[in-house]
C-alpha cells in the first residue's frame, strides 16, 4: 500500500503550518521574519510591512519574498491568511500568558512549535492508513517494533509502552541483528511496526523486508517516498520540517508521538473489553505499588519482638 498524496487546496492556506514546512528553504533573512511572526502571530496580522521589516532587521523586499515563500502573493494576502488561520485554530496557536523572562520565552517557543507540529501532522494524516494499522495491531498475535537512531529508538520504546499494556505480546528492537532475528521468527498473524524519521535506515528496511517474506503484516511510519515505504504493507506518511537549531527538540518527535497515541487509542477501542480489562489490571497493579497490605491479627505482640537472634 503506497502513501496517499495530500490534495492541494487554494481555498485557504494554513499559514502557520506552511511557515514550518518551508522554513529550511528560506534564506537566513527570511527566517528572521518567520521567527518574528512566530513570536506573536496576532501582532503580525496588525503590523505594516515596515513594522515587520524593522522588527526582523531586514528590508521590506525581504518581507515580501518571505510572504511569497509561504504561498502568498503579497504582504496583505499574508496577513489575511494568517488572520484566518488564527481564527480557525486559535486554541492551538495562542496563549494568553505573556512572558518577559528568558525561560518563559523559551518555553513558549518550544510548546508553540510542538502544537504547530501536531496540527500540521493532523492536516496531512492519512486516516485510512492509520485505520489499517489499528485493525492489523488489534488482531495481531504478536507485535514487534523496530526503531534505530536516537529519535526513532525513543519512539519505539514509547510505542511499546502504549501497546503492551493492552495485553498484546509486544517486543521492541533497536539492534540491527536483533531486528533481523525478530523478523525471521514472525509468521502470518504477526505484525511489525517500524518507525523511522528518515526512512533510509538499511537495517530497518531489511528487517521489514524479511518480516514480509515470512507473511507478517508490516506497518511503517516514515517520510513519503522513502525506501522504507517500498518494503511495507501499510505506510503512514509523516513529513514535517526539521529545525536546524540542534538545541531544540526535533519536530518529528511530536508528530510521531501524536500518531502513536492515536494508533494505541484506536487499538484499545478495537479490543473492547479485552483491552479495558488489561488496562484495569495494569492500573490497579501500578496504583498499589508501595501500599502495605494489612492483615487482621489478634496477637498484639509486635513482630520484631518474636524474632529470636540468628533465627
Amino acid at each position: 500500500m503506497s502513501p496517499r498524496k495530500n490534495p492541494v487546496t487554494t481555498a485557504a492556506i494554513d499559514i502557520v503550518s506552511r511557515i514550518e514546512r518551508v522554513e529550511l528553504d528560506l534564506s537566513p533573512a527570511e527566517r528572521r521574519v518567520a521567527e518574528v511572526v512566530r513570536q506573536d502571530f496576532e501582532a503580525a496580522t496588525r503590523s505594516t510591512i515596515a513594522d515587520l521589516a524593522a522588527k526582523a532587521g531586514v528590508s521590506q523586499p525581504t518581507v515580501t519574498r518571505f510572504c511569497r515563500s509561504v504561498g502568498c502573493a503579497s504582504f496583505n494576502e499574508f496577513k489575511i491568511g494568517l488572520a484566518t488561520t488564527l481564527t480557525v485554530a486559535a486554541v492551538y496557536l495562542r496563549s494568553d500568558r505573556v512572558f518577559s523572562d528568558d525561560v518563559g520565552q523559551l518555553a513558549q517557543t518550544i510548546m508553540m512549535r510542538a502544537a504547530t507540529t501536531v496540527r500540521e501532522t493532523l492536516d496531512q494524516l492519512d486516516t485510512a492508513a492509520v485505520g489499517d494499522a489499528i485493525a492489523a495491531f488489534a488482531k495481531a498475535r504478536r507485535i514487534d517494533i523496530y526503531g534505530q537512531g536516537g529519535g526513532s529508538a525513543a519512539m519505539m520504546e514509547d510505542a511499546k509502552l502504549r501497546l503492551f499494556r493492552l495485553g498484546i505480546p509486544v517486543s521492541g528492537y533497536t539492534d540491527s541483528h536483533q531486528m533481523r532475528m525478530s523478523a525471521a521468527t514472525l509468521q502470518p498473524g504477526d505484525a511489525v511496526f517500524a518507525i523511522s524519521n528518515s526512512g533510509h535506515s538499511r537495517a530497518v528496511v531489511e528487517a521489514v523486508e524479511i518480516a514480509v517474506s515470512f507473511g507478517a503484516t508490516t506497518v511503517v511510519m516514515t517520510r513519503p517516498d522513502a525506501p522504507l515505504t517500498k518494503a511495507a504493507t501499510i505506510v503512514i506518511p509523516v513529513a514535517v520540517a526539521e529545525d536546524e537549531n540542534i538545541l531544540l527538540p526535533t519536530p518529528s518527535r511530536y508528530a510521531h508521538m501524536a500518531v502513536i497515541d492515536t494508533i494505541a487509542a484506536g487499538v484499545a477501542v478495537k479490543l473492547g473489553s479485552r483491552g479495558r480489562e488489561a488496562l484495569r489490571r495494569v492500573r490497579y497493579t501500578v496504583a498499589s505499588i508501595g501500599i502495605a497490605i494489612q492483615t487482621p491479627s489478634t496477637d498484639p505482640t509486635p513482630l520484631a519482638s518474636t524474632i529470636k537472634p540468628h533465627e
